[in-house]
């Protein structure tokens, strides 16, 4: 549903509830010119109000919780606009849509501000929303109506909001964090859930590395990390492009990436149909130089592409094999530790020892651990991509893989119960 149509729906309603929430911050950027002189006195009052907690960080970050209703059905959309969309079929169908996106009354959301030099910063449930420079005045704001009018009434909404719940802290901070600490949703915290634990609860319905590769590999890895943690940093006299084709299909076959192709592909060949493409024009210089290769590793003109990217895939999902130059020798690293595609990269890593190819496998040990579900599985809150994360949890526990909980009652309840669940940072008055 479009945000003007939520937006005229609001009209009649004394409140705002979480799907009307939800839109605006959807369709929000923190841009300079959706901000008038109005909403720039409110945020700069919401700041001093929020001023009251003490911060954390080097950017003066201070964070409280917000607690909106759902509302009734109406607030999270038109019915007649979802059925001529074809969402829904019948009002049955929209009131169970309505529940599965909002299963509970009430949702949580954390409000964070910020400052880095002379600007302000305010996060909702960590996306930045507004940005504001503390000396300099606002422009008149955009001419889109519906922009200012609604963004207006959020920000004194939120203004009302954070009065309210900075007066309940400094009423009673120890009653006020107790109240988190017991009421704050599983699904907005954060935690870790042994792997062995998790496939338990899961089952067959979860990726299991395990019953992929079978003991003998599993064993075989354990060898090949054993013994190439113990020797020293492993390196190549000379690289070409032919040998580092040469190696990459030494990956590709220990997954058999080609194996229903009728056509016999060369090395070359093979890492053209598996890598990014974006490989600096690689592909192209004298196959059988280490002059050529040297001459192209440092022209500088493969900064920013992906030549080492063999297994193209998402951000996370690749898989890399990276080459680096040290004092005129070459050093290779493995790298993939996806859970998506662990299965493959142990694979590689095992076909390079086989072979005698000197190389490093990235987070081996985690590696190890994943693939025996030994290691730790880090849930993080549901407005969190599962990516990238690991600056969440203490070094320690080695997380590398990312999960949110999830929807399904019976197999949240769970994991819940099968999660440790880091303790919350406490709101403290300064």
């Amino acid at each position: 549903m479009s945000v003007f149509c939520i937006i005229c729906s609001m009209e009649k309603k004394p409140t705002l509830f979480a799907p009307q929430i939800d839109a605006l911050i959807g369709n929000l950027k923190s841009n300079s010119d959706l901000i008038n002189q109005n909403i720039n006195q409110v945020l700069r009052t919401i700041y001093t109000t929020l001023s009251i907690i003490k911060p954390f960080g080097d950017d003066e970050i201070r964070q409280i919780w917000i607690v909106v209703e759902r509302g009734p059905v109406e607030a999270f959309g038109d019915y007649q606009e979802y059925k001529e969309s074809g969402e829904v079929n019948n009002q049955k169908e929209f009131r169970e849509l309505w529940e599965i996106y909002y299963p509970e009354k009430t949702k949580w959301y954390k409000f964070q501000t910020a400052k880095f030099r002379e600007d302000m910063y305010f996060y909702f449930d960590d996306k930045l929303i507004f940005t504001i420079n503390k000396e300099e005045e606002p422009a008149n704001g955009s001419k889109s109506a519906w922009n200012l009018e609604y963004l207006e009434r959020f920000v004194y909404w939120l203004s009302e909001k954070i009065v309210d719940e900075t007066s309940k802290l400094q009423t009673n901070p120890i009653a006020y964090n107790h109240h988190i600490q017991h009421y704050l949703p599983w699904a907005k915290r954060s935690g870790r859930i042994i792997r062995k634990d998790f496939w338990n609860i899961l089952g067959t319905e979860t990726i299991r590395p395990d019953i992929g590769l079978g003991e003998k590999l599993i064993r075989e890895l354990k060898n090949a990390v054993r013994v190439i943690t113990e020797q020293e940093m492993p390196l190549l006299q000379e690289m070409t492009a032919n040998e580092f084709f040469r190696i990459c299909e030494i990956c590709y076959d220990a997954n058999n990436y080609f194996e229903n192709r009728k056509e016999r592909l060369s090395p070359r060949e093979k890492y053209i149909c598996m890598a990014d493409g974006r490989d600096a024009d690689l592909r192209n210089i004298e196959e059988d130089s280490p002059q050529a290769f040297y001459k192209w590793y440092h022209s500088g003109n493969n900064f920013g592409a992906h030549p080492w990217e063999i297994c193209r895939g998402g951000n996370s999902t690749h898989i890399s094999l990276f080459v680096s130059e040290n004092n005129g020798q070459w050093a290779i690293r493995l790298a993939g530790s996806s859970i998506m595609r662990v299965e493959e990269t142990v694979r590689m890593a095992i076909a390079l020892y086989q072979n005698n190819v000197p190389f490093v496998l990235s987070d081996a040990e985690e590696i190890m651990c994943m693939i025996t579900g030994k290691d730790y599985i880090g849930i993080v809150p549901d407005n969190i991509v599962p990516r990238y994360c690991a600056n969440l949890f203490p070094r320690e526990d080695r997380i590398i893989d990312f999960i949110n909980l999830g929807f399904e009652k019976d197999l949240v309840s769970k994991i819940i119960k099968k999660t440790y669940w880091y303790p919350l940072d406490k709101i403290e008055i300064i």
